[in-house]
């Protein structure tokens, strides 16, 4: 071997040294053949220090509390063997593993890219990796696991750090990535009150706002979702139009963070409720009283399954109203048998309120409200032949005239 580490042939091999000047040159040689080999022998391993590199990456940044993010570790392998790397990677401050973490490895072009059952837990700030990189040149298996972010970081940007790096045949090495965390936005929402009941048809407006909390931030949108699926802008109608129980939800959404925030609140919306339900003796009127907003009222009565009587109503405002069913001919005509007894009908009201609001914003009922009630009907013996036009004509006055009877709950209580 010469110095620079190239063999020697037979010939070029000089004589083996004799006598102490001998000695001295056999020294020499032995010591430059040493530094060529230490040279030799180094020069590998600087070289595999760059053989295997990983790269943290996150997909979102910045990004904002409680917002599900990804990181990604890139591995890339030059040698020509295949490497086992091994990694612990400590996550930013306040930075942790998501529930679940869900670890996904991506082999780029490569098929060969495999990934040992990470130690990864839920909560964890920290995970470790081993994955397995085939040799070829510029091949590059990536490894992504979700994770959340807890605390803000006061628009400063964290990085997360490496330990325990090692590989195969090589020391791989490593570059940090870094995320800003960003506080989430604010809600405001002032109306309706969770737990508040509004009466049939109320006209009540939303009233909710949304605004960023970090300057870094700024809001990309926030509506509301009724549980009818209506959406439902600040300043437009609630639904008041069908009884019961509902929810109004407000979702608030980040533009430069992804994150959101919502609320929920529950109302109640009451029924109309029929009152002073009558059968009148004698006259084969039923009637009844309620209140009830603009839209259209239905009212039908049935002996059996007989409808004897029939009445509509529509109304343009708010208002309590008196309800009066006559028979019609038919009905009279059927119920005529049972003249100076009583006749069990079954009253049947359907009412089909009014739009809310207009355009986007209008609020449609799901479907028409029915109540039912039975009402025994006292039906007086047939009148006299003399005394019946004078009956008839004086029934019909009274059905076709409306006046003002009284009030309810301060509300005018018209006949109509």
């Amino acid at each position: 071997m010469t110095a620079n580490g190239t063999r020697l042939t037979a010939k070029e091999i000089p004589n083996r040294p004799t006598g102490r000047r001998g000695r001295r040159l056999l020294a020499v040689l032995v010591g430059v053949v040493a530094v060529a080999l230490t040279t030799v022998l180094a020069t590998p391993v600087a070289w595999a220090a760059g053989g295997v590199t990983i790269t943290t990456s996150f997909e979102n940044d910045p990004i904002s509390l409680n917002t599900t993010d990804a990181v990604g570790y890139a591995l890339t392998n030059t040698t020509g063997v295949p490497q086992t790397v091994t990694f612990t990677n400590t996550l930013p401050s306040g930075v942790t593993l998501d529930n679940p973490p869900a670890a996904t490895l991506n082999s780029g072009t490569s098929t060969s890219c495999s990934l040992a059952t990470p130690a990864a837990g839920p909560g964890s700030s920290s995970v470790t990796v081993t994955v397995g990189v085939p040799p070829a040149s510029g091949t590059v298996c990536t490894v992504w696991f979700d994770v959340v972010a807890a605390t803000p970081s006061n628009d400063v940007a964290l990085s997360d750090t490496y330990s325990g790096l090692s590989a195969t045949t090589v020391t791989p090495t490593a570059t940090p990535g870094s995320l800003v965390v960003l506080s989430n936005p604010v809600l405001s929402f002032t109306a309706p009150a969770s737990g508040q009941t509004f009466y049939l048809g109320q006209l009540v407006d939303a009233q909710f706002s949304c605004a960023a909390t970090d300057p870094l931030d700024s809001i990309d949108s926030f509506f509301g979702t009724d549980d009818e699926g209506n959406q439902i802008e600040s300043g437009a109608p609630i639904d008041t139009l069908d009884p019961g129980t509902h929810t109004l939800q407000v979702d608030c959404y980040s533009a430069a963070g992804g994150g959101a925030v919502s609320q929920t609140v529950t109302y109640t919306v009451g029924s109309y409720a029929l009152v002073a339900v009558h059968a009148a003796k004698g006259t084969d009127v039923v009637s009844f009283r309620t209140r009830i907003p603009a839209g259209k009222l239905i009212t039908r009565v049935f002996y059996g399954r007989k409808v004897v009587g029939v009445r509509t109503l529509t109304t343009t405002a708010l208002g309590v109203a008196e309800v009066t069913v006559r028979p019609t001919a038919a009905g009279r005509h059927l119920l005529a048998p049972l003249r100076g007894r009583f006749a069990t009908l079954r009253l049947q009201v359907s009412f089909d309120p009014a739009p809310l609001g207009s355009g986007d914003q209008q609020i449609t009922a799901a479907a028409a409200t029915i109540l039912t009630r039975t009402v025994k009907l006292p039906l007086g013996p047939a009148a006299p032949p003399g005394r019946r036009a004078a009956h008839s004509r004086r029934a019909r006055r009274a059905y076709t005239t409306g006046h003002v009877v009284g009030s309810v709950d301060g509300l005018p209580l018209r006949e109509l």
